[in-house]
C-alpha cells in the first residue's frame, strides 16, 4: 500500500516521532509545524530514512490559509491512500480566571480547529479515493478532568466529540477514524511545567507513534475506533 500521509505538529513529539517512523515504510509525507528550521531539519532526516518523498507546509494549523496549502502538497504528492494524524497542540496549566483568556481560545483554537480545518481540507481527496484514515491525538484529558486544565480537556474532549461523529459520517464511505488517547507522554510538552511526573515514568513518544502506525497498516477489512495507551504505573 502507497501512503500519502500528512502530520500536523511534526515538529517535535509525538509528530516528530511518528514521522521518522512512517519514514521507514516509504511513506510520502507531508509535515506540517510552524517552526521552519526544525521541520526542515526533520524533513531531511526522513528522506534519508527513506520517505519516498517529503513535502513541508510552515505555519499554524489553526490560521484558514494553511490546511488548504497542506491539502495542495498533498495534490502534488503522487498516487497513494490519504492518511492524516492529527498531533497538532499547544498546552498552558493553572487557575482560568489567572489565565489569558487568549492563551485558553488559542489551546481550543490549534487542537480542535486545527484538527478540523485538516480534516475538512483532505477530506475530498479521500471520498475520492473511496479511502482514507484519520487517526487523532488526544490525551487520556479528553476523557478525565485535570486540576487546572480547563481549556486543555475541553479542547481534546471537543476533538474525542468531532471524531467520533466524523466516523458515523464517513465511515460507509471507507475513511477510518480513530481516536488515540495517550496517558503522560515524555515530549517537550512538559519543558514549561513545573512539578511534572518523572519523565522516565511516562510513555516514550516512540510508543504512541508505533501505535499510530499500527492503525494505518491495519487491514481494510477492520477498524478501531479509540485506544487508550498508558504507561505501566498508570496514566500519571
Amino acid at each position: 500500500m502507497t501512503y500519502r500521509t500528512v502530520i500536523t505538529g511534526a515538529s517535535s513529539g509525538i509528530g516528530r516521532a511518528t514521522a521518522l517512523l512512517l519514514a521507514r515504510d516509504a511513506h510520502a509525507l507531508i509535515l506540517n509545524a510552524r517552526r521552519a528550521h526544525e521541520l526542515q531539519t526533520l524533513a531531511e532526516s526522513c528522506l534519508s530514512g527513506g520517505a519516498c518523498s517529503v513535502s513541508v507546509v510552515v505555519g499554524d494549523i489553526s490560521d484558514p490559509h494553511t490546511a488548504p496549502e497542506v491539502a495542495d502538497a498533498v495534490a502534488m504528492s503522487g498516487l497513494g491512500e490519504v492518511v492524516l494524524v492529527n498531533c497538532a497542540g499547544t498546552a498552558a496549566f493553572g487557575q482560568f480566571h489567572e489565565q489569558e483568556i487568549e492563551t485558553a481560545i488559542g489551546m481550543v483554537d490549534v487542537i480542535l480547529g486545527g484538527a478540523m480545518r485538516a480534516t475538512h481540507a483532505l477530506l475530498p481527496a479521500m471520498l475520492a479515493n473511496g479511502s482514507g484514515t484519520v487517526i487523532n491525538v488526544l490525551s487520556i484529558a479528553a476523557r478525565q478532568d485535570f486540576g487546572g486544565s480547563q481549556a486543555y480537556c475541553a479542547a481534546k474532549a471537543g476533538l474525542a466529540a468531532f471524531s467520533r461523529t466524523l466516523s458515523l459520517d464517513y465511515r460507509a464511505q471507507g475513511i477510518r477514524v480513530t481516536n488515540v488517547l495517550p496517558g503522560a507522554t515524555d515530549t517537550p510538552l512538559w519543558d514549561e511545567i513545573e512539578n511534572h511526573p518523572a519523565r522516565e515514568d511516562m510513555l516514550p513518544a516512540k510508543a504512541v507513534a508505533e501505535t499510530i502506525k499500527y492503525l494505518i497498516d491495519l487491514p481494510r477489512d477492520r477498524a478501531i475506533d479509540e485506544i487508550v495507551l498508558t504507561p505501566p504505573k498508570g496514566t500519571l
